[in-house]
């Protein structure tokens, strides 16, 4: 077990970047690299910034070469715009190794939509199946989201998992405004709608932190056929300035929709207060909603995560009212 949470070894990290302490910060997401294999692609970067600060170029191509031959890639964004790479642009060895990872990324972002269907269900000429569409929050994948959710296939939904084509490293692509999320959903939808049959009467639209307020707004603007959501975490520019659901949410109201939002407790990286007022808000206005939280989960899927959105779709369908 490492001795430290991520969240307290980035704090640390940024702190060295803050003092100028490179050396000393190098040396400890080092250390700690093995103890995060799931972020073996940020803490690398990391290591990357770290070794081009401290003027150690081969240091930090041979950092970043390891880290594309194991498969993984770095964005443009991160790769162009980091300050700490300012002194690497335009070197041969850098400039290669740049090529490389933006060929991992073209290869990558062939398959933005992956779906879970139950077995021998769901065809084109088989009855429809209920489905819900998760939307996976900023730096997260909709591989990660398929890992969470995928079983509820296994309960006679069709799972499918959108992939943003925005993106920062292998894993961490994001959400950045409801009119591009929009546009990419739309080929989505009309894709998965061609792959299987789906009963518009029971579509429901999910998804955690940023995802969760793009897919809220997709159920409230009626763009898409919709019988409620499910949102896990939300955050966003309108979760910050919650009134700003106002004008969706009045223009739903008549539409049979309902809702179940959930939170854990000790997440400090969302406005708690404003997801309450959001609940209030929506059961004021005729769209039933359950607010459901968790103690001591920080920003992270829920324990039982399968069951627990079992019992969100069934308050959703109204099977849970039975």
């Amino acid at each position: 077990m490492p001795d430290l949470t991520f969240e307290e070894l980035t704090a640390k990290i940024q702190q060295h970047f803050t003092n100028e302490t490179y050396t000393e910060g190098l040396s400890f997401a080092s250390k700690h690299l093995p103890d995060f294999p799931e972020e073996f692609a940020l803490i690398n970067y990391w290591r990357i910034c770290l070794a081009a600060r401290l003027g150690e170029r081969d240091l930090a191509n041979t950092i970043l070469e390891s880290t594309l031959a194991s498969g993984l890639w770095y964005s443009n964004v991160l790769l162009r715009q980091s300050p700490s790479l300012e002194v690497m642009q335009g070197e041969g060895e850098f400039e290669r190794l740049v090529e490389i990872s933006q060929k991992l990324q073209d290869a990558d972002l062939e398959i933005p939509l992956l779906a879970a269907r139950p077995e021998n269900a769901c065809g084109p000429e088989d009855v429809g199946c209920p489905a819900i569409f998760f939307l996976h929050s900023n730096m997260d994948s909709a591989q990660n989201s398929l890992k969470h959710l995928g079983a509820l296939s296994y309960h006679g939904w069709v799972v499918a998992a959108p992939q943003s084509t925005h993106s920062m490293y292998t894993g961490a692509y994001m959400w950045t405004d409801y009119k591009t999320t929009k546009s990419e959903m739309d080929g989505h939808f009309e894709n998965l709608t061609k792959r299987y049959n789906l009963d518009e009467a029971q579509i429901v639209f999910s998804g955690f932190s940023m995802g969760a307020e793009m897919a809220l707004e997709m159920v409230l603007t009626g763009d898409y056929p919709a019988q409620g959501f499910i949102l896990l975490g939300p955050g966003g520019p309108k979760m910050d300035q919650v009134n700003d659901w106002l004008p969706l949410i009045d223009r739903a109201a008549s539409r049979s929709l309902r809702g179940v939002v959930m939170m854990g407790l000790d997440d400090t990286t969302i406005p708690q207060e404003n997801i309450r007022s959001l609940v209030q808000m929506l059961n004021e206005h005729n769209i039933p909603t359950k607010l459901v939280t968790f103690e001591g989960l920080a920003h992270d899927f829920p324990p039982d995560t399968e069951q627990v959105f079992v019992d969100a779709l069934a308050f959703i369908t109204g099977a849970a009212d039975n």
